[in-house]
């Protein structure tokens, strides 16, 4: 299972703003029978960040919805809305999955997501870093019980690992984070892979889902 996921820096006026994003999540769902959830990044992003994603089990389906999504006048009028809001863009991102790969197909609204990435280092060791990640990820399972998602990039900036774990709210999130901080084994795991990865790449943030 793969993972898409575009992301937008905007203005940050979630008044008009959200709207949009729901307009978009709708005709999405209609002119393709697909679902895209759409996050408002919170901690960790440029304020304003949106991130639209959807799972995919092939570049076959991915062709598929875009060829939809292009005959739509619907889709480009509510993307030429969205563009009014927009300051900047990162580039389109796909993802594998190694581990989990249901995450974001039917979860509710104001649902968290606490999200990792790191990028490997020149000269990094790319399978000792997708089983360090694999490894962090049955450990925090072991630890609180909740599932993180393991994926890598195909598309966009390579070498990009990202753990995704899905919480129901900022409470929950407090309770897994406490959790892991009380095992002795999760920080010296955490930091176990830190010569692969590359100065500064090794990210935290949190996003909410809206539409």
């Amino acid at each position: 299972m793969m993972l898409f996921a575009r992301t937008f820096v905007t203005n940050g006026d979630m008044e008009a703003v959200w709207p949009i994003a729901e307009e978009i999540a709708g005709i999405f769902k209609r002119e393709t029978d697909r679902t895209v959830n759409v996050w408002a990044a919170g901690e960790g992003y440029v304020p304003g960040t949106l991130i639209f994603a959807v799972l995919f089990e092939s570049m076959a389906a991915r062709a598929a919805v875009a060829t939809k999504l292009g005959a739509s006048k619907d889709w480009w009028a509510a993307g030429r809305r969205l563009t009014e809001h927009r300051i900047s863009s990162e580039p389109d991102m796909l993802y594998r999955y190694i581990r989990g790969g249901s995450l974001g197909a039917t979860i509710p609204r104001g649902t968290l997501i606490s999200q990792h990435r790191v990028q490997l280092a020149q000269g990094g060791d790319w399978d000792a870093t997708l089983k360090w990640a694999n490894e962090l990820a049955e450990l925090c399972k072991q630890t609180t019980g909740v599932e993180t998602n393991v994926a890598y990039s195909i598309y966009g900036r390579l070498g990009e690992v990202i753990m995704l774990t899905g919480l129901r709210d900022a409470a929950a999130l407090d309770e897994h984070q406490a959790k892991l901080l009380a095992n002795p084994e999760y920080l010296p795991k955490f930091m176990a892979n830190m010569p692969n990865v590359m100065a500064g790449s090794f990210t935290r943030g949190s996003m909410t889902k809206i539409a």
